[in-house]
């Protein structure tokens, strides 16, 4: 769920290593849906922001600076209604090969606004400009229209790639008689049902789901992952959410949707 009104994207910046690929991610995901960007940087009063001011400044971006819990005083910036959604350094999660500690999933499970988490490894050497994106969809009304509502939204330059993929999880869909051969023609009616849209290709896996999106991604040579979310973390589809984020090389955007409390 996204405001209205919204016009700023929020960049949550702590002052460690990752600031600055947060700031270009930020300036890439702002210039992407038209927006502007702006910093929050949260601190205990304990530590200058002196430096930060200074590299803000340098990239055209507004600091603004609070106190308290940093999880907390972030979701109270983003109840704001200018603001879209947040870009958020993913060090924070504890689970996975990097694992920190839970700010960011205090975020995640309190918020209905979109966030985009940037791994720590990642390196930005020119301004970031996502053109390539992967879009997992698991066939449900919800998940289609999250992400087609904020590609309305999109602005570019050229036009962008966006490959849709679908993992069977072991299931292939019923009334294929010949899998290998009918998926093909099933996934094109698939990606006409639930991500109609110029420059689309299809992709299907089985197994674990966030290893295909990781598998995929690497593959394509993606620059966004757009993941659709809207139950527990802590299991189903929750649990692959926190592994393709403890795993992805790539930023990741999540739109929150609203499930029904079977859905997982």
């Amino acid at each position: 769920m996204t405001a209205t009104g919204a016009t700023k994207v929020l960049a949550a910046i702590s002052g460690g290593s990752e600031t600055g690929v947060v700031l270009k991610t930020a300036n890439g995901i702002a210039r992407l849906i038209g927006m502007e960007v702006e910093a929050v940087h949260v601190s205990d009063g304990a530590q200058t922001t002196t430096d930060l001011g200074a590299e803000t400044r340098a990239v055209g971006v507004r600091l603004h600076e609070r106190q308290g819990p940093v999880a907390e005083q972030i979701l109270d910036t983003l109840e704001l209604p200018q603001v879209w959604g947040v870009v958020i350094g993913a060090r924070m999660f504890m689970a996975g090969p990097r694992p920190a500690g839970s700010t960011a999933l205090q975020v995640l499970r309190g918020t209905s606004k979109p966030l985009v988490f940037v791994p720590p490894e990642l390196s930005l050497s020119s301004p970031f400009a996502p053109r390539r994106l992967l879009v997992p969809l698991d066939g449900s009304a919800e998940a289609s229209k999250a992400f087609l509502e904020v590609e309305k939204r999109f602005q570019f330059d050229g036009d962008p790639e966006v490959v849709v993929l679908y993992t069977l999880d072991g299931l292939t869909p019923r009334m294929l008689d010949r899998p290998g051969y009918d998926l093909p023609i099933w996934g094109s009616e698939f990606v006409l049902r639930y991500c109609p849209g110029e420059n689309r290709s299809f992709e299907w896996r089985t197994g674990n789901p966030a290893s295909a999106v990781i598998e995929v991604a690497e593959g394509a040579a993606s620059d966004l992952i757009v993941l659709s979310f809207g139950g527990n973390l802590e299991v189903g589809h929750g649990a692959v959410i926190r592994e393709v984020l403890a795993r992805s090389s790539v930023p990741v955007l999540i739109l929150l949707v609203s499930r029904s409390a079977s859905a997982g």
